[in-house]
């Protein structure tokens, strides 16, 4: 009966297009109104129909379908500002020359999940980056390339591991025990980004202490299968009153990808060829012992075996001193006609790692398709597929003593661990374990396969020149398998007298399906007489996301066999999740007073397996609106205000609901599953975080769109928490997860775009951007209580009523001798500011991004285990300290653990994130090349380069535990940052 209705309803809309309207068809030209050159790829439409085509590559477009009647034609190009010409009955040609967009004021952003508003009239303050600074610098993720790019967002490297390893979030603290990433959509496919542990844990037994966390694993988020160079936009929505169409998976934001796609006219074809090196960026260092007195007095009897005056090793640099070759080769080909266009690209990309038997190789391959058929329907299809193999090394927290940087905090300089010149090692005397040996040796290689589909399907039902209705149907599938394969041969040292099993082989088997549908109607009346335009758009979408994880691990293999059939110990184990959610949206946007009043409206009601009532729907409104004064103030071009409220969710994570069973050895003789005694209990209502915030700032543009400010202030209030509350021994269980508290996250954000020159000759593009968040527990109907960290004694992150969801307490010591707990640090940074620079002058440009820290809190173990080992670098300096003469490290030593204080350190930083220096190949020299050679660009690229930070650890970007709501920033013993350097030619035939 459903089906019935929609069927007569699209019935009567495509019987109320006029039969009898009379159209022309008109042709013309656009051109860059500096240069005079032709512009392809520019979209010539008419306003307010769905009648729109591209220019070729010599900037001439055919326009069919177009009203008799008079009709403004709307032209629009990234990167130049849009123009609205009028266009009389009776004109069938147009000549348009359009002026360059330097700070990208005239782009389109996304409104709604099938609208779309000019960034002019937009009441939220999203950031867009192009395609072409996304990829200007090679990087190994997106999201490493965006770092320093969006305001508002923080981009943290877990490590310097090859493969990635990032998390973002959006606008501070969200939540606690939640989700804290964005959604990622890609070509309307929602992304999976889960990170899978590799089970390393098995060999480090990083679990078996006060953590037992899988996320010391040193994971990659699955982002980071994406090729950068095949993006064409990134639309980050921040804020709820922008994310709030995508419901109760949008509370941390959302990350909205479009790729390249083709455009009309002769085929294209680009290649780039980049060579390069990473080098480490930073070391520790070790202590230099003067006499054999310290050596034995830190060491024991033992050093007297091995000390050598004058005479030390360099571990650090033995171990992750290399300067592997890495390379990039890119190719891309476009090309099209008015009813056909396409755009395929191929990746192969190796990158060396520092470290023996680490390395990253991504090889990809993305073909997309646009195909009109005629001026109503239109398909468009993207497919990607993605082969990666990430070497990660052995670092990060253990309870073994193995992993490389928690072996040389209790190494002295004097030993040498390196390699023989039968190709053995030395056993290490002071720990069981030769990292040196470990790396040469031991696997650990995590391999993923990934394919993403997508397709849309957009009909133009009714087109007129007052109104027009659209249709839209999207669906993609996300599909990857993980293999984590890691071998630690029998011959490590640390293998037969770790456990009495020699050799262990780990295999983890893990793979994703994300599945998504959805529909929508779009209707635009825009009366001719211009006064006022309104869209309406409604929609249903459905998704679901299944996640399977298989572990072996073995121990004691023989025949040596590196596979876990070798194992005579082997235990399986085995994970399963599958969440599925549904939902619907309605929008209006009303755009009046030529055009500088928007008014928007929306609601999004979703439900979701992950929620205890399954068929419960909640709703997510949104409110906003924008408005414009036109040179209110001389030399002021246009001042915006804006204002925008919306409520977003953020779901239970999977299995929270539920109350877990584990296995006994039998019942009555049979296996069985039993409720762990004091274990979780599920609950009967629990459903997502509401986050509830409001938006409000000021844009302005001067100099003729020579420079930009954008001003935005924001209060989110989070309520429903995700807490876990401890239950009476009486009830027979421990916790229940349940919702309960409310966090507020306050911020500013100021962003400052200017064009100081800009000639014939010459530009300089200056970009800045600051942000500054905080965040207060305003209740929590549970006793204070501490997640991760390291107890008081080091450091720990404490959640209590009235402080800082991101604070950090620790032991501190009173006048009278006793020790207090209380705050020592904060996760969170004062402020963050970036700084971009593009300069051109004729055909050199040189183009710069310095990011910039300051504050935050770093829990920095791995300095106190150097301590623990009377070997850090500075602990022999002497100082005097309360009028006692002693030295730094043991001064530390002596203060812990009444003093937390000296290992929560200072996280602010100033990088030189990129630089790049590039030439552009005259004419002349390019024609010598061969035929069909059309362009070649040289330069000279760096990633990383330079950090200023008072941090005495690698990197104060670390975090142990990878992606977490709030418990960042922990450092101990981590995989070293590098810096990249690269060669590059790019050719366009």
């Amino acid at each position: 009966m459903r089906m019935r209705c929609v069927a007569v309803m699209l019935a009567l809309l495509l019987g109320s297009v006029p039969a009898g309207a009379q159209t022309r068809t008109i042709t013309g030209t656009v051109t860059d109104a500096a240069t005079g050159q032709p512009l392809e790829g520019a979209r010539v439409g008419v306003r307010g129909s769905a009648v729109a085509t591209t220019t070729g590559a010599d900037g001439r477009f055919t326009l069919g379908g177009v009203p008799d009647g008079a009709v403004t034609i709307a032209i629009r190009r990234l990167g130049h500002n849009f123009v609205d010409l009028s266009l009389p009955a009776g004109q069938n040609e147009l000549r348009a020359a359009l002026t360059r967009d330097p700070l990208r004021i005239s782009d389109v952003v996304v409104t709604g999940q099938a609208t779309a508003v000019d960034r002019r009239n937009l009441a939220n303050a999203v950031a867009t980056v192009s395609g072409e600074e996304v990829s200007r610098v090679s990087a190994q993720t997106v999201e490493q390339a965006l770092q320093g790019k969006v305001v508002g967002a923080s981009i943290q490297s877990n490590s310097g591991a090859p493969g990635g390893g990032m998390q973002m979030r959006l606008r501070g603290v969200t939540s606690i025990n939640g989700s804290s990433e964005p959604l990622y959509v890609v070509d309307g496919v929602v992304l999976s980004n889960v990170a899978i542990p590799s089970n390393q844990n098995a060999v480090t037994r990083s679990t078996q202490g006060s953590n037992p966390s899988l996320t010391q694993d040193n994971q990659v988020n699955r982002i980071a299968d994406l090729n950068p160079n095949d993006i064409e936009n990134i639309e980050v929505l921040k804020g709820a009153s922008a994310s709030a169409i995508y419901g109760s998976r949008a509370s941390n934001g959302v990350v909205i990808i479009t790729t390249r796609r083709g455009k009309s006219g002769e085929r294209r074809i680009n290649a780039t060829q980049r060579l390069g090196f990473s080098k480490i960026s930073n070391t520790l260092g070790s202590r230099t012992f003067t006499s054999l007195a310290d050596a034995t007095a830190a060491f024991g009897a033992a050093a007297g075996n091995f000390f050598s005056q004058g005479k030390t090793f360099n571990h650090e640099d033995e171990l992750a001193g290399k300067t592997p070759l890495s390379s990039e080769s890119v190719v891309d080909v476009s090309g099209g006609d008015a009813d056909t266009r396409y755009f395929a690209s191929g990746l192969w990309k190796h990158d060396g790692g520092i470290i023996d038997n680490t390395g990253y190789e991504k090889q990809s391959v993305r073909a997309n398709l646009d195909q009109d058929f005629g001026s109503r329907l239109n398909f468009s299809l993207q497919t990607d597929a993605t082969r990666s193999l990430a070497q990660r090394g052995l670092t990060n927290n253990d309870n073994a003593s193995v992993s490389f940087w928690m072996v040389f905090p209790f190494t002295p300089s004097f030993v040498d661990l390196r390699q023989s010149a039968d190709g053995t090692f030395p056993n290490n005397p002071f720990v069981a374990s030769n990292p040196l040996q470990t790396a040469a040796l031991m696997k650990n290689d995590e391999k993923v396969l990934r394919s993403i589909l997508s397709g849309r399907l957009t009909f133009n039902a009714i087109q007129s020149q007052s109104y027009s209705l659209r249709f839209t149907m999207n669906g993609g599938a996300d599909q990857f398998s993980q293999e984590n394969s890691l071998l630690f041969p029998p011959e490590l040292q640390f293998e037969p007298t770790d456990d009495g099993e020699p050799g262990t082989a780990l295999l983890s088997n893990s793979t994703n399906l994300n599945l998504n549908l959805g529909t929508n109607a779009v209707f635009t009346f825009s009366p001719q007489s211009g006064s006022f335009a309104a869209t309406t758009s409604v929609g249903v979408n459905g998704s679901s996301r299944e996640l399977r994880i298989s572990r072996i691990v073995s121990r004691n293999l023989v025949g040596g066999l590196g596979i876990v059939g070798a194992g005579t110990d082997v235990r399986v184990l085995e994970q399963r999740q599958r969440v599925e959610d549904f939902g619907l949206f309605a929008q209006e946007e009303f755009l009046t007073l030529s055009e500088r009043l928007l008014l928007t409206a929306g609601i999004t009601a979703d439900r979701s397996s992950a929620n205890s009532d399954t068929e419960k729907y909640f709703y997510y409104p949104k409110f906003s609106g924008s408005l414009r004064f036109p040179q209110p103030f001389r030399g002021t071009d246009e001042v915006k205000l804006r204002v925008a409220y919306g409520q977003t969710g953020n779901q239970p994570l999977f299995g929270q609901k539920f109350t877990p069973l584990s296995a006994i050895e039998n019942i009555a003789g049979l296996p069985g599953l039993v409720v762990p005694v004091l274990g979780t209990v599920g609950s009967n209502n629990l459903h997502p975080e509401r986050q509830r915030e409001i938006e409000a700032g000021v844009d302005a543009q001067f100099g003729g769109g020579r420079a930009a400010l954008e001003l935005t202030g924001f209060r989110k209030d989070i309520t429903d928490l995700l807490l876990q509350r401890t239950l009476p021994p009486s009830s027979g269980f421990g916790f229940e997860i349940f919702n309960g508290g409310k966090l507020r996250t306050t911020g500013a954000e100021v962003a400052v775009n200017l064009v100081p020159i800009q000639s014939g000759e010459a530009e300089w593009i200056f970009r800045t951007a600051f942000a500054s968040t905080r965040s207060k527990i305003v209740s929590l109907p549970v006793p204070t209580f501490r997640g991760l960290g390291f107890g008081t004694a080091l450091g720990s992150f404490q959640f209590e009523e009235g402080a800082s969801a991101t604070q950090i307490v620790g032991n501190d010591s009173l006048p009278d001798g006793s020790t207090v707990v209380r705050k020592i640090g904060d996760a969170n940074p004062d402020f963050t500011m970036s700084f971009i620079n593009n300069l051109s002058f004729k055909r050199l440009h040189l183009y710069g991004l310095l990011d910039w820290q300051h504050g935050g809190s770093i829990i920095n173990l791995t300095k106190f285990l150097y301590d623990l080992g009377s070997n850090t670098a500075d602990y022999a300096d002497p100082i005097t300290y309360g009028g006692l003469q002693t030295t730094k490290g043991a001064n530390r030593l002596r203060l812990f653990p009444k003093q937390t204080a000296m290992y929560v350190e200072d996280a602010s930083f100033l990088k030189l994130r990129e630089l790049t220096l590039s030439f552009e190949l005259p004419e002349s020299m390019v024609a010598g090349f061969g035929r069909g050679v059309r362009s070649a660009d040289l330069s000279f690229s760096g990633r990383n380069l330079w950090t200023h930070t008072n941090y005495t650890g690698m990197d104060p970007e670390v975090s142990n535990f990878g992606n977490q709501a709030v418990g960042r920033n922990i450092d101990v013993g981590p995989f070293p940052p590098s810096r990249s350097f690269w060669f590059s030619l790019s050719l366009g035939f």
